[in-house]
């Protein structure tokens, strides 16, 4: 095991020292097949099917974007054919000053009873850090409040089942990239190696964790490190309406299905496919989904598509949302039937 070589990295990134970063995957596709373990790779890692509890832990503080979820949920989505939940959190906006950056007792325990139902529930459970936007805006100096983060979440979940699973860092982008972007994924997974040295931990990679972008992760021989990608391609059909961007809103209206859609969903298939084989490791579709607003009979075309798709490469996947927005289930309306039925179908 290589816990300690990534502690001692942690100790001379956090004071200035120089010190080279392990060889990251896109130096040459060799590098990252080097780092691969040869024994048994991530044996906990069994997922198939996924959907994100979105849009609500990792809210604003005091700004909610919908509402939160209750243990109805986690059972509704176990009995519907899902294994897993991806729970995004906005740790960040609930954390006290340096030096400790102690973590809200409220919130945390909030966080705690959304875990404690999907474990009841016999879902598996993806934990991460969601929108920490000054991470992104300002990487150096937010680095030791990120570094708590793990410190605290990484102990208070250490006693939980083999099957919850820290993702370290959701959509890394701006100016958290390079060398930046592998020290904190290198710090982050010596800070979880302290109470959780065989916990699955999860890297999604530079520039939104797209698929293009896979190969920016750090490379490592920890056997229980696994990669994430997220897949909303054709931008201009998956998020038209998506009012939150403002002028970078998709202009007019399209559906999918070209030869060009599909030639564009065959070349995603086969970038992920090659990076996991060079890596030797699991990769899994952390998220993909298409706005409300869309015509629903595309959306689901899509998203029977791209589940399709993934399922025949062997890649596990994770729906956004299951609530909210890009919801496959609301209180008014319950399941979204034609979606749940292609997300479900064997």
């Amino acid at each position: 095991m290589t816990h300690w070589k990534y502690s001692k990295l942690a100790i001379a990134t956090a004071l200035g020292l120089s010190m080279s970063l392990p060889v990251h995957a896109q130096d040459a596709p060799e590098a990252a097949a080097e780092a691969a373990p040869s024994g048994p790779v991530a044996a906990g890692f069994e997922m198939k099917r996924c959907v994100n509890m979105g849009n609500a832990l990792e809210a604003p503080n005091g700004a909610p974007w919908g509402k939160n979820y209750a243990k109805a949920d986690y059972q509704k989505i176990a009995a519907a054919g899902f294994d897993t939940v991806r729970i995004p959190v906005r740790w960040s906006d609930y954390t006290g000053p340096a030096p400790d950056y102690q973590i809200h007792p409220e919130f945390a325990g909030l966080v705690d009873n959304n875990l404690k139902w999907a474990l009841t529930s016999g879902l598996n459970v993806i934990v991460n850090v969601h929108h920490f936007d000054e991470m992104m805006e300002n990487p150096a100096e937010q680095m030791e409040r990120f570094r708590a983060i793990w410190d605290q979440v990484s102990l208070r979940y250490s006693r939980l089942p083999g099957n919850v699973w820290f993702e370290v860092l959701n959509e890394p982008n701006k100016k958290l990239e390079g060398k930046l972007m592998r020290q904190a994924q290198a710090l982050s997974l010596a800070t979880i190696r302290r109470d959780n040295p065989d916990r699955i931990v999860i890297f999604g990679g530079e520039e939104w964790s797209g698929i293009r972008s896979l190969a920016t992760n750090l490379a490592t021989d920890d056997p229980n490190v696994v990669y994430t990608f997220h897949y909303y391609d054709p931008f201009s059909f998956t998020h038209q309406e998506a009012t939150w961007l403002g002028e970078n809103m998709p202009k007019g209206k399209r559906g999918w299905g070209s030869a060009e859609d599909k030639a564009e969903l065959a070349n995603a298939i086969e970038i992920a496919s090659a990076f996991r084989d060079a890596v030797k490791r699991p990769v899994f579709l952390g998220e993909f989904g298409v706005n409300d607003p869309v015509n629903n009979k595309q959306r689901v075309k899509w998203v029977g598509a791209v589940k399709t798709a993934m399922e025949g490469a062997d890649i596990p996947w994770c729906l956004w949302a299951y609530g909210n927005t890009f919801a496959l289930h609301s209180e008014e309306n319950g399941w979204d039937e034609d979606m749940l039925a292609v997300l479900t179908a064997d």
